[in-house]
């Protein structure tokens, strides 16, 4: 009895249950004065905001955030991310893409309802200083065709400014974000499972299999 009992223990802990991915999506309203570059383009590539484009876009995180954080430094939580600010697209999966920063505050249930999140992309193959860039700072400014003024590492632009060429503008939202987190999972066993499974039906089973052979020679 007792070894079923450890067998049972150890089912219970090789038992694998599903993480609950949460995906928070902020979509901003569209823009409202963006200043142009100045004709001709003097360092390409140059290109303006209009006021038809808005910034978009989510990340996603291994498990819900914490309710009640108060600009909570989240950059590791972030496992992969998307945005656009209506010229540019900035992803995990480009090289040329950078996470700078992402700090959020978060209500009672876990929405986000603060941020000081910063993506940037190269635009020249010089990633160094005077290397072109665009930037997004979701929900307070974009940048086409900006300038790095500083690194911080190997292709990490933190402190940029604009030119002659850059196009820039302000962007606000009120609360742009919405939050979904995935279904949860059957749990599984894994393989030590499996084999502490093995072990209890073994367990259960060869007491009845030595009564019937017990049996099977008294009758003999």
């Amino acid at each position: 009895m007792k070894t079923i009992h450890l067998i049972l223990v150890l089912l219970c802990a090789f038992v694998h249950t599903g993480t609950l991915a949460a995906t928070y999506t902020f979509a901003g309203t569209t823009y409202g004065n963006p200043t142009p570059f100045t004709a001709p383009c003097a360092t390409p590539t140059c290109a303006n905001f209009t006021v038809a484009m808005k910034q978009a876009g989510s990340f996603t995180t291994a498990a819900p955030l914490a309710p009640n954080l108060g600009n909570a430094f989240i950059t590791n939580l972030i496992q992969s991310y998307s945005f656009s600010d209506g010229i540019t697209h900035f992803s995990s999966a480009d090289p040329e893409s950078h996470l700078l920063y992402a700090t959020v505050s978060t209500d009672a249930t876990g929405n986000i309802i603060g941020e000081n999140i910063a993506v940037n992309r190269w635009q020249t193959a010089d990633h160094g200083v005077n290397g072109r860039l665009n930037a997004m700072s979701i929900n307070l400014a974009s940048w086409s065709n900006a300038y790095c003024q500083n690194l911080s590492g190997p292709d990490v632009c933190s402190l940029m400014a604009e030119d002659a060429s850059t196009s820039y503008v302000f962007a606000h939202a009120n609360n742009g974000w919405t939050r979904s987190i995935a279904s949860a999972s059957v749990p599984t066993l894994g393989d030590w499972g499996l084999l502490a499974l093995t072990c209890l039906m073994v367990t259960l089973g060869w007491p009845r299999v030595w009564q019937r052979t017990a049996a099977s020679s008294a009758a003999l």
